[in-house]
């Protein structure tokens, strides 16, 4: 055998080494593909389950929004009508009423005045001085 001769036997058997690592790598590599391509499809699958979630969550949480923006519209409209309605009311009856009051506390006044056997009090002195300037002129 000569120099070439081992040369080439150990070149050839380098060249299967090698070989053999490239086949092995590739079979590895396409097991992990396989695994990869696999993992990617359940993601896929979970991920489209939980978006048709998400679509029907938003697609709730819009009705709900659209029905509290309803109520509180109301609600607005309400509270609007009821500040009309008790500024009327208390326009209305503000006046009747302290003079009801005022008449009620006269009346009272007086009619403790006669229990007690008291005179009417006299007139003050400004409403006569009043009284007698206009029946002079």
């Amino acid at each position: 055998m000569e120099t070439a001769d081992v040369i080439a036997i150990v070149a050839a058997t380098v060249v299967a080494v090698l070989v053999g690592v490239c086949v092995t790598l590739a079979v590895t590599l396409a097991s992990a593909l396989r695994s990869l391509r696999e993992t990617v499809d359940v993601l896929r699958e979970e991920t489209i389950a939980l978006l048709e979630d998400a679509a029907d969550a938003v697609h709730t949480a819009a009705v709900e929004v659209e029905r509290v923006d309803r109520l509180v519209t109301s609600a607005e409209r309400l509270s609007g009508a009821v500040e009309t309605a008790s500024g009327l009311a208390y326009r209305t009856l503000a006046s009747p009423v302290v003079k009801a009051m005022a008449f009620g506390s006269g009346v009272s006044r007086a009619a403790q005045r006669l229990r007690k056997g008291e005179p009417a009090s006299p007139v003050p002195a400004r409403r006569r001085a009043g009284v007698r300037r206009r029946k002079a002129s």
